[in-house]
């Protein structure tokens, strides 16, 4: 399953799939991964994944605002994103989220546009774990996630 979020996020960065005249530019995956630093501070959560099957139903069709966030004035692309109007009870919130808080990257992976990381959390439902990095007021932060099944009695 991590390749299937590995080619949805790639082919929603290049546009692979779309039509038209021009071949889609080839994926720079170097480009596209982001080493996880080292001084990070890890914060681990265990999420049953029926919460995770839940929260993901009631989400609805207004998921949280990102918006850019820009190194400079000059800059032109940026690869952040400052996350607002989470919602109670969403899959953002039960991930650990926060708002104001900016999304680095998605098991790894440099979020290009807004949509790529809707689309990973729509994924990790076929996951058993994942890594989302941000920075929750200036200090860098590694959410690392388990999906456990309920458990039986």
């Amino acid at each position: 399953m991590k390749r299937a979020i590995a080619v949805a996020l790639t082919a929603l960065t290049f546009g692979i799939g779309g039509c038209g005249p021009t071949t889609p530019p080839q994926p720079k995956f170097i480009d596209d991964i982001r080493p996880i630093p080292p001084a990070l501070k890890e914060v681990s959560f265990a999420i049953q994944r029926r919460d995770l099957e839940g929260s993901l139903e009631r989400e609805g069709e207004a998921p949280p605002r990102l918006v850019p966030v820009f190194a400079s004035v000059s800059s032109r692309e940026s690869y952040e994103y400052r996350i607002f109007d989470l919602k109670p009870g969403s899959p953002y919130e039960l991930l650990g989220l926060q708002n104001s808080d900016i999304i680095v990257s998605a098991n790894r992976y440099l979020i290009k546009r807004p949509e790529q990381f809707y689309q990973f959390v729509q994924l990790l439902r076929g996951e058993n774990d994942a890594t989302i990095e941000i920075r929750r007021g200036g200090e860098g932060r590694l959410l690392k996630y388990s999906f456990i099944p309920a458990l039986q009695r």
